[in-house]
């Protein structure tokens, strides 16, 4: 197979590579994992995790404070070159090494798992929701026995208990894994504690430890997702990370246990938007490539040229550029807020933002390339799933868009201020949240009925907040016409608000965005310079000469076809 690698040699011919853009171009990730079957592509995604950990070199401390050599990994485009090494990558530092290095000053005994999770010499993962426990953790029923002499008894006392469903299955790495499990001191339940557990050698799963296999979850990059189950695992007492008390405000100290999930929330959706550059640039390519003959002329021309194509493309790609300033300027709104809860907010409305706008992007992206759209090597449909993934992973955005704007609502939290509060944005949110607090005031309690008329609403609120501030974010770095198309665009996701209030009927709302995109269309290559993300693009749709080379590589039954240099671009 002419894209198949020797996956035991690959790290070593990679030499040094100064940036990821340099890396993505080596054989490494230039292989087609389509070509390859589930293990391989397992293989494969854990090497180019190593690749991408001997590139940035992190360290503890860059992930505990969560500093701009941390974001810049997370905001990475090769992330999204493979869903799969950055689900791998994420739970690693953010999850596994994240947590414990909030332990680690009062336990230097630790620092030789961390140089080895830095290394990646083991893999870290990380177990906490469980099959019949998913938002409610809370209740989980993994227990940990403190035995006479202090050890542990680790134990999945049933099937719903089991860890469901980080990759804990051999993998090449040793693993060693943060697992939450009730600690249980003379009968007494204390609550959630957090425990560090070694799962296996890399190859052979540990005593007591048992992995089962998930099949893959289909339209995503594959994880060997899995459940994991413990049968009375002796752990020394040193195996215990949080505090053995029972707990004064238990739910605050279980929130406190898994602060890490916060920063991973932030974190899914700047891997959201770099699934958005990725997706935005293969289609505009496609689309500049693609010609289709005009009934009327008979002139062949690109379906870039046809408004139904260059609005939605160039409408992802204003939506992805506004994005990506927002992600950054979230970023310092988490870094620099002191309380946790507003840490959490800001990473929630981050998050349900960019990711909402990534499912719809890739999602109409991927419709606009037709057959090609649908194909997995193509990026676009892949990376679609991918984010439906991210949507639930630390924390699930309808829940997390519920339980913030129901804070805010009650005045719990608050919004950061406006920049520009005259803008359309801006005026939309401020109705919004005006208009759910009237029909709140009227709830006599959070049991009442209104609450259930308001839980959809909760999403799109946070989504007009995420959608405002992204505005203000880009508005002092971006060109107006982008602003122009990116706020065009956003008025389709309440048109009936902006049609009472703005007095935008159906025709003006389309031809608000038809127009601002076609003001931008000349100016395509160089917004697609903008997004930065060529060298992560292996998608053959998007040139000529990656498309022979795809053809080339396919299986072939059969005589093989002489081609003309005309017939080398037939899609134009």
């Amino acid at each position: 197979m002419a894209n198949q690698l020797p996956l035991t040699s690959s790290l070593s011919s990679l030499g040094k590579a100064e940036t990821t853009a340099e890396l993505a171009k080596t054989l490494l990730w230039q292989t087609l994992p389509e070509f390859l079957s589930f293990e391989e592509r397992v293989n494969l995604s854990f090497e180019r995790a190593k690749s991408i950990v001997q590139h940035y070199k992190l360290t503890a401390e860059d992930v505990f404070q969560v500093n701009n050599r941390y974001w810049r990994f997370n905001s990475d485009p090769i992330l999204a070159l493979d869903g799969s090494v950055g689900t791998l990558l994420t739970i690693h530092y953010n999850l596994c090494l994240g947590t414990i290095a909030k332990y680690l000053k009062d336990r230097p005994d630790l620092q030789p798992i961390v140089d080895k999770l830095q290394a990646f010499e083991w893999n870290g993962q990380y177990c906490l929701t469980e099959l019949g426990h998913g938002l409610d953790v809370i209740n989980m029923e993994t227990r940990a026995t403190q035995l006479p002499d202090g050890s542990f008894d680790l134990h999945t006392p049933n099937d719903r208990a089991a860890k469901f469903m980080p990759p804990t299955a051999p993998s090449g790495h040793p693993c060693i894994a943060v697992v939450h499990a009730r600690l249980f001191v003379d009968d007494e339940d204390r609550g959630p504690k957090v425990f560090l557990v070694q799962l296996h050698d890399g190859k052979q799963m540990n005593a007591g430890v048992t992995s089962k296999v998930l099949a893959p979850r289909g339209s995503a990059r594959p994880v060997k997702h899995c459940l994991t189950h413990f049968n009375h695992v002796h752990l020394p007492a040193s195996a215990l990370l949080s505090h053995p008390e029972k707990p004064k405000v238990p739910r605050e100290a279980f929130f406190d246990n898994i602060s890490r999930v916060i920063t991973g929330t932030i974190s899914m959706g700047a891997l959201g938007i770099s699934g958005m550059r990725i997706a935005s640039f293969v289609a505009a390519k496609y689309s500049l490539r693609r010609h289709v003959i005009d009934v009327s002329t008979k002139v062949s021309r690109p379906i870039i040229s046809f408004s139904t194509q260059y609005t939605a493309v160039l409408s992802a790609i204003a939506q992805t550029l506004v994005l990506r300033e927002f992600s950054n300027y979230c970023h310092g709104l988490f870094r620099s807020a002191k309380e946790p809860t507003t840490k959490h907010f800001i990473a929630a409305v981050m998050k349900t933002t960019a990711i909402k706008a990534a499912q719809a992007t890739t999602l109409e992206l991927s419709e606009r390339c037709g057959a090609q759209g649908l194909a997995e090597v193509n990026q676009i449909n892949v990376t679609h799933g991918d984010v439906r993934g991210a949507a639930i992973a630390e924390g699930d955005v309808l829940v997390i868009s519920i339980r913030f704007a129901i804070d805010l609502l009650l005045k719990r939290v608050r919004v950061p201020p406006y920049l520009f509060p005259d803008c359309l944005l801006a005026r939309h949110e401020r109705s919004l949240t005006s208009s759910l607090r009237a029909s709140l005031a009227h709830a006599a309690s959070h049991r009442d009925q209104t609450f259930d008329t308001l839980l959809p609403l909760c999403q799109p609120l946070i989504e007009a907040i995420g959608s405002r501030m992204a505005y203000d974010a880009a508005r002092r770095g971006l060109d107006e016409d982008i602003l122009d198309l990116f706020v065009a665009s956003h008025i389709r996701k309440d048109p009936a608000w902006y049609a009472l209030n703005e007095g935008f009927d159906t025709a003006t709302q389309v031809r608000m965005e038809t127009e601002a995109a076609k003001k931008l269309l000349p100016r395509i290559n160089v917004l697609l310079d903008l997004l930065q993300v060529e060298p992560y693009v292996v998608a053959p749709i998007t040139s000529d000469a990656k498309w022979d080379q795809y053809v080339t590589s396919l299986d072939t039954y059969g005589e093989t076809p002489m081609r003309s240099v005309s017939q080398s671009s037939s899609l134009h």
